[in-house]
């Protein structure tokens, strides 16, 4: 039995040590992300990465979790057709923008930085676009600066989805899983693979998709920041829309796999000034899969007195 043991171990610990050890030695090629766009200053001697395109009234747009300035790019492209200046950014820790120095991993953190790039653009009144994990960070500030901040979109957002709702605790379970997966890519695509067919609910995936998001998580910062964002959702405090003063939007899909439509619905219930638009058949995926009809309904939210 004692031999039995050990050979069962020799055999776990070389399942689990010889992966890595191999693509270290040999490492495959990733894709990469498209050319770094503007650097905007959003403080702690931060930088992050930006689209920034268009002229006319600013509409800012937060990324979800992992996610990147480039997930924007279609509706970018469409806000700036429609009059609008589109600013798309990569929160710190992904894609091209700086790492994270201050440790804190958490939506509150992230919104002092979506102040930041307002108050280095000096924006005022501007239309903030917050998409899954972006969402609190919109709502967090709104509240932080009212002044900046005119409006709020929120798109699939992250959140709770009835008043009972405690968010997820993970452990340092989940982040050695992680670093192993980080370690051996064809897990990690196969994972990403799985993804993305969630946040798709299983429908059609643009042909540039799968790529950018393997480029993402080839980044030094990108992998670390996406296991300690979601560990950190644990400690993310309030959520505080019932303290948002300012009108929001909230678009969300009924067939959301990701941020199910239940939690629009709760957000929809407790903020003070909100409407909510449900999108039949719609993914997590909506500033993609439905990019004309997110930018007709930002333009015509941000034209509202």
């Amino acid at each position: 039995m004692r031999r039995l043991l050990l050979v069962t171990l020799v055999v776990v610990v070389a399942v689990l040590a010889l992966p890595p050890l191999w693509f270290s030695l040999f490492p495959i090629d990733r894709p990469d992300l498209p050319p770094a766009g503007r650097r905007i200053a959003v403080g702690q001697g931060l930088t992050v990465n930006a689209l920034d395109r268009g002229s006319g009234p600013p509409v800012v747009m937060v990324h979800g979790l992992p996610g990147c300035a480039y997930d924007w790019t279609p509706l970018v492209d469409a806000l700036a057709a429609r009059g609008r200046r589109a600013i798309a950014y990569g929160r710190i820790g992904y894609g091209r923008s700086d790492g994270r120095t201050n440790g804190d991993f958490t939506p509150a953190a992230n919104a002092l930085e979506l102040v930041g790039l307002l108050e280095s653009e000096d924006l005022r009144d501007a239309t903030v676009v917050g998409w899954s994990y972006g969402g609190p960070v919109a709502i967090e500030a709104a509240v932080l600066s009212p002044e900046r901040v005119g409006r709020v979109v929120l798109v699939g957002s992250g959140g709770p989805s009835n008043d009972e709702d405690e968010p997820p605790s993970v452990g340092p379970v989940f982040r050695l899983i992680m670093g192993w997966v980080g370690a051996v890519p064809p897990v990690g695509q196969a994972i990403q693979r799985s993804a993305t067919d969630a946040a798709f609910s299983d429908g059609p995936v643009p042909d540039w998709w799968p790529a950018q998001l393997s480029a993402n998580f080839g980044q030094p910062n990108t992998r670390p920041t996406y296991v300690e964002e979601i560990a950190g959702i644990a400690q993310a405090g309030e959520f505080v829309v019932e303290r948002v003063t300012q009108p929001i939007l909230l678009i969300h899909g009924d067939d959301d796999r990701l941020a199910p439509l239940a939690i629009g619905e709760w957000i929809d219930r407790h903020a003070k000034r909100s409407e909510l638009v449900v999108v039949e058949g719609g993914s997590h995926m909506l500033p993609i899969t439905h990019t004309d009809m997110m930018a007709d309904r930002i333009a015509a939210f941000a034209d509202q007195s």
